[in-house]
């Protein structure tokens, strides 16, 4: 007999499986809350980290051209074309403006 069932009680193969008390989760104490202190040399290491910045700073998010390159010739060009389906199927095709009158055949 196979257990279909995931029951806890019996193994895969039928077995009843041994009962095993469980035991209480051992508890941590609770140790007094003690600040972080830095030792000399983090500190001198953090200052020369400061200084360092200073003297070479990153770039900003905003520093820089933000003008972006220009696209209006694309809109000129997709004048010249039109998007359909293809036939009876899901695509799309992209059609010149001297074929429209062939979308669907």
């Amino acid at each position: 007999m196979i257990n279909y069932s995931g029951s806890l009680r019996y193994d895969m193969h039928g077995r009843k499986r041994k009962v095993r008390a469980k035991t209480a989760p051992v508890r941590a104490s609770k140790s007094d809350f003690k600040p972080m202190r830095l030792s000399d040399a983090e500190i001198a290491r953090n200052k020369e980290i400061a200084s360092h910045r200073e003297k070479y700073p990153s770039a900003g998010m905003g520093i820089g051209s933000s003008a972006s390159a220009d696209t209006s010739w694309k809109v000129e060009e997709s004048k010249n074309f039109t998007v359909a389906p293809a036939y009876n199927k899901g695509a799309y095709q992209v059609i010149g403006k001297s074929n429209v009158k062939d979308i669907g055949r």
